[in-house]
């Protein structure tokens, strides 16, 4: 092994490794660039207009949401929290503390079945509190504005945590368990993309044929050098080594881990649904029940008919929006991983291809040149160990499977028109009686 090779080995080694780390780190170096730049790039972007944008009021768009929207799009890489996350708020130690968190590499997540912030049973003075909130949100106004800086799914996200403050914890811990979903997505891939330029490197550098004592191979008309069998060998015994990686990174670690994720979050949905049900069926029933009674306070009566009704409506928003909010975090799961699965491949192959440009221009290494020299064995072989990559990768989703809708009671399951329907003819019933019974004593 000449020197030469040994440093241009250690220059594209060390060039897989930073960029193995940074891939791994995420948004942290772009948040410590950021933080390090603002205040450098505050006082320009306002000499030249471009300021932060911030949300309009209620019912308004401002026409400075199109000017700086491009330019500030930019910062989102370095922003250390989502817009949703800054709707939730960041008082979440409580959800912490039953957040189970596994693994080293990969990980996984789940809540602990303890865990519900949702009072167990629909008392008065929680039905007071709902019917508050419910009041709230069913006399608001619906927000037009919107941030252009940030991704759609990621504003509607920011709405709903704004309209239901009430189910904050639920709404962070299912958005910690989908960063925790993408992230071992993201860390497959750029481990899969690491031992792949690896296999590469270790080829292009050391597979000269010299590293193996083999002897020639004669078949009839095909006959093969010790040298040509050692670099058969070296290229065999390197990518089949890479396949066994990927094998094993994929099915003893990354499969059982994110399948754990995805049952995880469709139990903890599950759990949640079946809380805010039981207090649904409980506001049903009271609100059926209001005519039934000693009550003869009119006022009283008045007011636990509409706090009832508003319950159930405000119940079943609730259980709406957190189904849209499941189903928004479902759609950023496969659109990030998709992103992921295109995007960190492709800046390995950047990369490798800057650091061959580089060698080449200092060290007159090509990288072209020296593949054509391995042969067409090592090319297929190197061909086949792509379409293993590409196999796993392709699979990378595959638990999502385990969030099965039909396991929790959702939104249409409760059958809203229907139990509106019965309170609405219970009410009418009782009147009809009143008056009939009234009418037929005059």
């Amino acid at each position: 092994m000449s020197d030469a090779s040994t440093i241009n080995g250690l220059v594209l080694l060390v060039g897989i490794g930073v960029l193995f780390v940074l891939m791994l780190a995420r948004q942290i170096p772009f948040q410590i660039i950021g933080r390090i730049t603002g205040p450098i790039f505050r006082p320009i972007g306002r000499l030249f207009g471009l300021k932060a944008i911030t949300r309009a009021g209620p019912g308004s768009v401002r026409p400075a949401h199109m000017g700086p929207s491009a330019w500030a799009a930019l910062s989102r890489a370095a922003r250390a929290q989502t817009e949703t996350e800054k709707s939730l708020g960041g008082d979440f130690a409580h959800e912490d503390k039953h957040l189970k968190r596994h693994g080293f590499l990969f990980h996984w997540t789940g809540v602990q079945v303890g865990y519900i912030r949702t009072p167990g049973e629909l008392t008065q003075d929680v039905a007071e509190e709902y019917y508050r909130q419910g009041a709230e949100f069913l006399n608001g106004r619906v927000k037009i504005s919107a941030n252009p800086q940030n991704l759609y799914e990621d504003e509607e996200g920011a709405v709903i945590a704004e309209y239901f403050p009430v189910d904050a914890g639920c709404l962070y811990l299912l958005n910690e368990m989908r960063k925790t979903i993408n992230s071992n997505v993201r860390k497959l891939t750029v481990i899969f993309s690491t031992i792949i330029a690896i296999v590469l490197i270790v080829n292009l550098l050391y597979n000269d044929g010299s590293h193996l004592a083999l002897g020639g191979l004669a078949l009839g008309p095909l006959s093969l050098s010790p040298e040509a069998v050692s670099q058969a060998v070296f290229a065999a015994l390197s990518t089949i080594g890479g396949a066994v990686a990927m094998w094993l990174f994929y099915f003893m670690e990354y499969v059982p881990y994110q399948r754990n994720n995805f049952r995880e979050l469709s139990n903890f949905v599950t759990r949640y649904l079946a809380r805010l049900n039981d207090h649904f069926r409980t506001a049903e029933g009271q609100a059926k029940s209001v005519t039934v009674g000693q009550e003869k306070d009119a006022a009283r009566f008045s007011h636990s008919a509409r706090m009832w009704h508003t319950n159930v409506l405000w119940i079943a928003q609730r259980i709406f929006f957190i189904e849209t909010f499941v189903r928004n975090i479902m759609f950023q799961m496969l659109r990030n991983s998709g992103y992921y699965l295109v995007f960190v491949p492709l800046l390995f192959l950047v990369v490798l291809a800057g650091l061959n440009l580089a060698l080449t221009e200092w060290a007159g290494f090509d990288a072209g040149a020296r593949l054509a020299d391995l042969g067409v064995i090592f090319i297929i072989l190197f061909v086949v160990l792509l379409a293993v990559y590409a196999s796993f990768l392709r699979r990378s989703m595959a638990s999502i499977d385990e969030i099965n809708q039909d396991e929790w009671i959702g939104f249409d399951s409760l059958l809203l028109e229907h139990v509106l329907g019965d309170i609405v003819g219970k009410y009418a019933e009782d009147v009809g009686y009143w008056k009939n019974r009234i009418g037929g004593g005059i």
